[in-house]
């Protein structure tokens, strides 16, 4: 959803023509622009309240749900404190008694004196989480390397990751993700 909802309002704002595969973390490269066009766009997309129309997995809800009357589901997030409240708003909308903890890892802020920025994987040890799902390789490949095991997640150009080491594992959609948990209670 996130990346879907940021390739729309990107193509609706700067007329690209963006598709979710060609989602980038380093939005500066992802649309063609030099850092400081970037850093001037992403205060826009922050500002925007663009979070607020994302649309929700619809396959995700009832995955979750049943997840959730087994395991304790935490949010690990590296989106940025300014689109908390609207996240914890479209969560409450969206996902209702779901999730028990939301966490920012904030290592895309602008790192003020005070900040505290941690990996994923330093969040996940810190809250003790036993397992993590995310899209992208490298909090996935991380989070193994400290011993939690990790769901690569969806079927998405950056997600098609090749060789991957013991501890990660690949979930093309949420009925794998379902599968992969299904899996751990018969064991």
């Amino acid at each position: 959803a996130s990346a879907a909802g940021w390739v729309e309002f990107s193509n609706q704002k700067w007329g690209t023509n963006l598709s979710v595969d060609d989602y980038n973390e380093n939005w500066s490269e992802m649309w063609g622009v030099d850092h400081e066009e970037g850093k001037k766009r992403a205060h826009i997309v922050y500002g925007s309240n663009v979070v607020s129309g994302f649309d929700p997995y619809d396959e995700a809800l009832p995955v979750l749900q049943k997840l959730s009357k087994t395991y304790k589901l935490v949010i690990v997030t590296s989106r940025v404190s300014n689109i908390h409240e609207e996240t914890l708003q479209w969560l409450e909308r969206h996902y209702r008694d779901i999730f028990s903890e939301i966490h920012l890892a904030g290592f895309y802020e602008g790192q003020p004196k005070d900040a505290h920025i941690h990996t994923k994987a330093e969040l996940c040890q810190q809250i003790g989480a036993n397992y993590l799902i995310d899209d992208q390789p490298k909090h996935c490949l991380a989070t193994a390397a400290v011993g939690i095991p990790a769901l690569l997640f969806g079927n998405y150009a950056w997600s098609e990751a090749k060789n991957l080491p013991p501890g990660v594992s690949h979930v093309k959609n949420w009925q794998a993700v379902l599968e992969y948990f299904d899996g751990k209670a018969g064991a």
